[in-house]
């Protein structure tokens, strides 16, 4: 399999045997107790092809390089992953799962909307999603590029979600009604050209986006 063949989709596949009991022809299956070992065993596969892909030197990694690192044969892999394509899938999923978890974490203490747009901007300076996409880049460059496509959605939803109090705090101040859904984008757009071009040297283009915009509303704001 070529990396321009592999397919990122933000679903990763899960073993059916491990979820379900056997039923009879045209029945529901049913749901049974998850397997503790069969989830260690998929967490270690997923860990052991994430790095792997961080520290590989080449494009494109092979099944049995994630095999040797996970300590299993192919054919405990091909238990558990149909494909490599779904391993990478695990990988990437679980990366997003992290940055949006992360995120939450990043601006849970927050008690204003200027503190929460600061602690926003910070996280997307140093967040894990941009450096490891960056290092992923490299391997499985046909794959991320895809990967980035298919949750772009996902990218935008996660910042409007992330501030929507700072967009709410910014149309009271000023009495006109923001383009959201722009600068979710925008700020999406940064942080994946960050993954491609890495950021310059001197103070983070974030940062200075924020001075800029803090200048810009305290302008605006009626008197």
């Amino acid at each position: 399999m070529t990396v321009s063949a592999r397919r990122a989709r933000p679903e990763a596949p899960v073993e059916r045997s491990a979820l379900t009991d056997a039923a009879p022809p045209g029945a529901p299956a049913r749901k049974r107790r998850a397997d503790p070992r069969a989830a260690r065993t998929i967490e270690n596969i997923i860990t052991a092809a994430q790095n792997v892909m961080m520290n590989h030197g080449t494009p494109r990694i092979t099944a049995q390089e994630v095999c040797d690192a996970a300590e299993i044969s192919r054919g405990t892999l091909y238990r558990y992953f149909p494909s490599m394509e779904a391993v990478l899938e695990a990988v990437v999923l679980r990366l997003r799962t992290e940055t949006d978890e992360e995120l939450s974490h990043a601006m849970a203490g927050c008690k204003t909307p200027a503190e929460r747009f600061a602690a926003f901007l910070k996280y997307s300076v140093s967040n894990n999603e941009t450096h490891r996409g960056a290092q992923f880049l490299h391997v499985e460059p046909a794959f991320v590029l895809q990967y980035f496509e298919s949750n772009f959605d996902h990218f935008i939803a996660r910042v409007l979600t992330a501030l929507e109090s700072v967009f709410d705090a910014w149309e009271r101040d000023i009495g006109v009604v923001v383009d959201r859904s722009a600068i979710a984008e925008m700020m999406v757009r940064l942080a994946l050209s960050e993954t491609i071009v890495s950021a310059r040297d001197g103070k983070p283009l974030a940062l200075r986006l924020q001075a800029t915009i803090d200048a810009v509303l305290r302008a605006l704001k009626p008197a």
